[in-house]
């Protein structure tokens, strides 16, 4: 569903609810988020704990994130996409420091919005940053990697606290595809180690994903540890999650175009669309590792849009793929 306006919205608001705060004549604004509110739990000293907040912009004004501040230094916002059209995604970036700081830290981070009017967000993050477990590396990256390949990386977990009886009892992870192995390091004097050998799975699915593994501890207090792991395992077909067109003036033809690649040459034997505003334009009988499909879009109707575009190849698996092209149309 797209808004006409968030002032639209803000009028609205402020109809039905006369004697609403301050901050429930935000409400626009929140609509945008997935979730406004986010929980690390115990993490490890100098890990590498983020957490991004989605926001879509439902509205048919172009939006503007001029800044994010946060309460707290424990907390580092940034922001992934300062302009967001009509439909495009969009992620304030909260890192939780770490390095810096230890113990139970919360933060509010305040999104401000200054196009097309003025609205302000308020981000809730917490966690407890545990002073004496510290992991090497602060996280579990995968990086990029191909669909049915897999892959195994290492991770040290140091206990530098005064109980010795101190042990990992199990790890956990709802992420089906990844698998663990775990190993004490001997050591009768020194900290308590471990290196556990993470592995993803050749079953996984394409996409990108962030998931974490939970140390499962006989700390009475903190018998919960977790760990980010990251990654982006890559269909045999890659397209864009999307294609933005921005605003189109009714009657206007605006062209674009889509990047597809593989790791193997390919031909594109079509393209579709239920929308029939758009032409496409693969060039036929071409057998390339990257193509570039040109997009022509008639604006013959206001009202903003988001249609699905199929791209058939002839890779015997995974050689189709969808993405969405979205935009408005005004008078």
């Amino acid at each position: 569903m797209v808004f006409r306006s968030p002032l639209a919205w803000l009028a609205l608001t402020l109809l039905l609810l006369p004697w609403s705060s301050a901050l429930q004549a935000q409400e626009w604004v929140k609509q945008m988020f997935e979730e406004v509110t986010h929980d690390f739990g115990n993490v490890p000293r100098g890990a590498k704990a983020e957490h991004e907040f989605i926001l879509t912009n439902k509205y048919q004004e172009t939006l503007h994130i001029a800044q994010v501040r946060s309460s707290c230094g424990c907390t580092i916002p940034r922001i992934a996409n300062a302009n967001l059209k009509t439909y495009e995604k969009g992620a304030i970036i909260c890192e939780f420091n770490t390095r810096s700081f230890i113990g139970p830290k919360s933060a509010v981070v305040t999104v401000v919005f200054t196009a097309p009017y003025h609205g302000e967000m308020q981000l809730m993050v917490k966690g407890d940053i545990l002073s004496d477990i510290v992991t090497d590396p602060g996280e579990i990256q995968f990086g990029e990697l191909d669909q049915t390949t897999e892959k195994a990386t290492t991770v040290k977990v140091r206990y530098t606290g005064r109980n010795r009886a101190w042990q990992i009892t199990d790890v956990r992870s709802a992420n089906q595809h990844l698998g663990v192995k775990l190993n004490r390091m001997e050591s009768r004097t020194g900290p308590i180690e471990y290196e556990l050998v993470v592995r993803l799975k050749n079953s996984a699915p394409a996409g990108a994903f962030s998931d974490q593994i939970v140390l499962v501890t006989n700390d009475s207090e903190y018998n919960l540890v977790t760990i980010p792991v990251r990654g982006n395992v890559l269909p045999p077909l890659v397209v864009p999650n999307s294609v933005e067109l921005g605003t189109v003036r009714a009657g206007q033809t605006v062209q674009s175009r889509i990047v597809i690649k593989s790791n193997e040459s390919f031909e594109v034997t079509k393209v579709e669309c239920a929308d029939s505003r758009f032409s496409f334009s693969p060039t036929p009988g071409k057998s390339a590792k990257v193509h570039v499909i040109p997009i022509q879009f008639l604006g013959d109707a206001a009202g903003a849009f988001r249609d699905t575009v199929t791209i058939h190849t002839t890779l015997p698996e995974g050689g189709t793929a969808s993405t969405q092209i979205s935009g408005n149309v005004v008078p």
